[in-house]
């Protein structure tokens, strides 16, 4: 397979979901799985809208890590550094949503293999052949799974990638806040591009009105922070500009994954402008990711739900 032009780093989990979207596993006693974690949505939403991908992480040497390990490769998506651990299981994520639509997340990952990718699984040659290295915050809440990701930001920093960090914070995977905010900041002050969603922004800054808390959140290294505003768009800074670009009104079906096709979208649109910053570029990709975002919703699942590139030609952007 050819070399990846972004790289996704991280957690590739099973998601076990209630049957039916809105409730929940204990009220209807009835579940159903899907292959997730959002750097490997981020990897399928890539591909499946043109740009190579790959993955770096570790799933357990089980039917839950090989059915991954097929989803990934039946997308396009290049396993090769993917690692099938033979010691710990494949981590699962237990969805249930509130009574406002939102979806709630109970892991179980004490440990599982993702949390343990270490410094030595991280290959100096195949993160300098990409232009882009995506990662979270997942894995810096364990070890050796955050020395990991430290060292692979160190590693694609020294070979001149951009780093694109999708916070998706998780905070029932801290002890408490203050070490999940201590943690979640470090990785600040190596990435160039970062997408945050308005509680994050404020358990950033302490600020949530996005114009704001952009001007407080930037460093001079950044490149774009992108703030997502749920169903009214999404708001961008870069250093010579800022803006907003509206939502596209879907009917929602599933709302897992939505920030993951829209991360996806962002950089695939960066990608097609060969990672220019200018206001045309970002804006364009922007839309671009308002548009995955909204097909993203409107299908059930989070990697099932990642759109095609000819579903997004279709749909406008």
């Amino acid at each position: 397979m050819a070399q990846p032009e972004i790289i996704c780093l991280g957690e590739a989990l099973i998601d076990i979901l209630p049957t039916v979207y809105g409730s929940s596993i204990v009220a209807t006693g009835e579940m159903k799985m899907a292959a997730g974690g959002a750097p490997a949505n981020v990897a399928v939403g890539l591909a499946r809208l043109g740009t190579r991908s790959g993955f770096i992480g570790r799933v357990g040497d089980d039917f839950f890590g090989y059915h991954l390990k097929e989803i990934l490769e039946a997308n396009g998506v290049d396993t090769s550094h993917l690692i099938m651990d033979p010691l710990i299981h494949t981590g699962l994520a237990f969805v249930s949503w509130n009574e406002i639509g939102d979806a709630n997340y109970l892991f179980y990952r004490q440990p599982s293999a993702d949390t343990m990718l270490q410094p030595e699984d991280i290959d100096l040659a195949y993160l300098a052949g990409a232009k882009v290295l995506q990662f979270g915050s997942l894995l810096l809440a364990t070890e050796p799974s955050a020395s990991a990701t430290f060292h692979a930001l160190q590693v694609a920093a020294k070979a001149g990638l951009l780093l694109s960090y999708d916070l998706n914070l998780r905070l029932s995977n801290w002890p408490h806040e203050e070490a999940a905010l201590s943690a979640v900041n470090k990785p600040l002050g190596f990435a160039n591009i970062i997408k945050l969603n308005r509680h994050e922004l404020g358990f950033l800054t302490g600020e949530t009105d996005p114009e704001v808390g952009t001007a407080r959140l930037w460093q001079d290294h950044f490149r774009l922070v992108v703030i997502t505003m749920d169903k009214s768009g999404c708001f961008y800074r870069t250093a010579n500009s800022h803006g907003f670009v509206p939502s596209r009104p879907v009917r929602a079906v599933d709302t897992v994954g939505a920030g993951d096709g829209f991360m996806a979208g962002v950089l695939d649109g960066l990608r097609r402008a060969n990672f220019s910053f200018d206001d045309t570029s970002v804006q364009m990709a922007c839309r671009q990711a308002v548009a995955v975002g909204a097909l993203t919703v409107s299908k059930p699942g989070g990697i099932p739900a990642m759109p095609y590139r000819q579903e997004v030609d279709a749909f406008g952007i």
